[in-house]
């Protein structure tokens, strides 16, 4: 990860690991002495608290990631993998999507940028829904059909050739 973060040339390096030993909650680390660190962090908690997750708070460790990482980093450790309440809380896509989302918001606001709600996904049809094709020619010669169709796909719509006898 260290070296994969630091030939990124990016301005942060955010660690996303789950815990383990019996524990339950978040907790961010940043390397002491890196004040950008300790406030990236405190972010991310900041962020996590507010999806309702526990938070073990912001600490600083000795850990290669944010030691040696050329620029500011921080290890986010999400919740604990061996405790009930903390697995309850990331094991749909809906909950990771939450996580991911908080963190997001927090990078963001290190970075002084404004999150922008999601628009609501527009209505997919349900597998009741009466679908309706539209057919735009009926040819004698092959050739001419697959010319229409070969059209039509170009334009973004998607076609194919039903033979009828």
């Amino acid at each position: 990860e260290v070296r994969e973060a630091n030939a990124s040339g990016a301005d942060i390096a955010v660690s996303f690991h789950t815990n383990a030993g019996g524990g339950d909650g978040s907790e961010s680390f940043y390397y002491a002495g890196s004040s950008k660190g300790k406030r990236l962090a405190e972010l991310c908690e900041k962020h996590i608290k507010a999806i309702g997750q526990n938070s073990r708070g912001v600490k600083t460790n000795n850990l290669m990631f944010t030691r040696e990482t050329t620029m500011t980093a921080v290890l986010c450790e999400c919740a604990f993998i061996d405790t009930k309440k903390d697995i309850t809380i990331v094991d749909t896509v809906a909950e990771q999507k939450k996580f991911g989302v908080a963190y997001a918001k927090a990078i963001l606001e290190y970075f002084g940028i404004a999150y922008k709600e999601e628009k609501a996904a527009a209505a997919t049809p349900s597998k009741k829904t009466t679908m309706y094709q539209v057919v735009t020619g009926s040819f004698s010669v092959k050739a001419n059909a697959e010319a229409r169709v070969k059209e039509l796909k170009a334009k973004g719509f998607d076609s194919f050739i039903q033979a009828k006898s």
